[in-house]
């Protein structure tokens, strides 16, 4: 969804958006979209700069980090993102130090603000490093790959041949 810039009013412009099935383009993401993304929100001018504010209602799914179960992660997220046009942008030369203010800038160009790429690193931001199905997840058996949540198996504990010498003074400790 792109909001044109051109005729901007001077009060600002409200905007609201549902994305239907295939409208974001999600490919090579490690993440679905289980609901619907709806973005709701306001731009205002403010100087040369435009300011983004809203919020996103998504979920999305993804795979257990442990035993790669589907997993929902239900999401509300709030914006508040300033944009400068490219040309100006393109005004800052050499290396350049960002500040934690720089953070919330982005680029528009052609005098129109793209939302599709917003949400899509809205979404990525969002995600935890680590996804779990539950706090106490067991995950998969490295040797036979059953799923430990669900089921047991008779695999015994592999030892990293560079910790035998180390188990073997532990074992004799414990006969003694």
């Amino acid at each position: 969804m792109l909001i044109s810039l051109v005729r901007l009013p001077n009060d600002g412009l409200k905007f609201e958006h549902q994305y239907k099935d295939g409208e974001l383009d999600l490919a090579d993401r490690d993440f679905t979209l289980s609901r619907q993304v709806t973005i709701i929100g306001r731009v205002d001018r403010v100087g040369a700069e435009m300011r983004l504010r809203g919020s996103l209602t998504a979920s999305l799914r993804r795979p257990c980090d442990r035993c790669l179960t589907d997993v929902e992660w239900p999401l509300e997220l709030p914006f508040d993102l300033i944009y400068v046009a490219a040309d100006k942008d393109s005004q800052r030369s050499g290396e350049v130090e960002l500040t934690v203010n720089d953070l919330g800038i982005s680029v528009y160009e052609n005098d129109q603000i793209d939302l599709d790429e917003m949400v899509i690193e809205q979404l990525e931001l969002s995600l935890p490093f680590r996804l779990l199905c539950t706090e106490d997840c067991r995950g998969l058996c490295p040797q036979c790959g059953v799923d430990l949540n669900n089921d047991k198996c008779d695999c015994q504990p592999l030892i990293d041949p560079r910790w035998e010498a180390l188990a073997a003074v532990k074992e004799s400790l414990e006969k003694k």
